[in-house]
């Protein structure tokens, strides 16, 4: 397996690269391009290219507008958009091209991790195993929510309402099942999940974000609401949880 990643950012390229690198041995090469030129010169090169990576935001071509190219040429490539815009329009766009999955920036570990989990079920899902039982003690309906959570966390208007209503279901009830089946209300449950993840991204010495980067990711885009949260959470304050991975 070979993949291809694509984003005129070096730091991240690179950065992306080694998180790949260190979490899945799914990949023999991953070719690296800044531009579509590049890009479309590596495909040119290597035919067996089976997954790739690509940026909306390229200097010399629209990256959704190099996904036609890609996909005309590498039908069976499993091609993910990477973008810096949490726009419905270019997902929709994305969604139309049948991209296999579409992430926004930045990115943490376990954001790729859970991507790389996908790809790898995707490309072996034709051997399977039919003994294996998925046991979870958690109830279908919650892990429906904890599942919404996971996927849509950087939405800032994902709350106990609109998840409520993207099920079906009477919102008392399910903050109800949430407390009884995990411990923690909606709200709790949203916001540790939020946190543990900004803390991921403090963490990263490669891929090096601001605060209000990191907090818009996560779903707060006031910075000095995500930084009393934040420190709510954690008794520190991001900027001294950073300083403890960059002595």
């Amino acid at each position: 397996m070979n993949l291809l990643i694509i984003d005129d950012e070096p730091i991240f390229r690179k950065g992306l690269k080694k998180v790949v690198e260190v979490n899945s041995d799914l990949f023999k090469h991953i070719f690296l391009a800044a531009s579509a030129k590049e890009a479309l010169s590596i495909l040119n090169e290597e035919s067996s290219i089976d997954v790739i990576f690509v940026d909306i935001n390229l200097p010399d071509m629209n990256g959704l507008d190099l996904v036609k190219k890609m996909a005309a040429t590498h039908k069976e490539a499993l091609i993910v958009v990477i973008s810096g815009y949490d726009d419905f329009t270019y997902a929709r766009q994305a969604i139309h091209l049948k991209v296999f999955d579409y992430v926004l920036k930045p990115l943490a570990p376990s954001d790729v991790l859970h991507l790389l989990k996908k790809i790898e079920t995707e490309l072996k899902k034709t051997d399977t195993l039919p003994n294996q039982k998925n046991i979870s003690p958690i109830s279908p309906l919650c892990t429906s929510v904890i599942k919404i959570i996971e996927e849509h966390y950087a939405k800032r208007d994902l709350s106990l309402t609109s998840v409520s209503n993207d099920l079906f279901v009477d919102s008392s009830y399910l903050s109800k099942q949430m407390k009884k089946n995990t411990g923690k209300s909606f709200n709790d449950y949203l916001t540790h999940y939020r946190i543990t993840k900004a803390k991921e991204l403090l963490a990263q010495t490669t891929m090096r974000y601001s605060i209000q980067e990191i907090g818009e990711r996560v779903g707060y885009p006031n910075q000095h609401y995500f930084s009393r949260l934040f420190k709510q959470q954690t008794q520190l304050t991001p900027s001294q949880y950073r300083e403890h991975f960059y002595r």
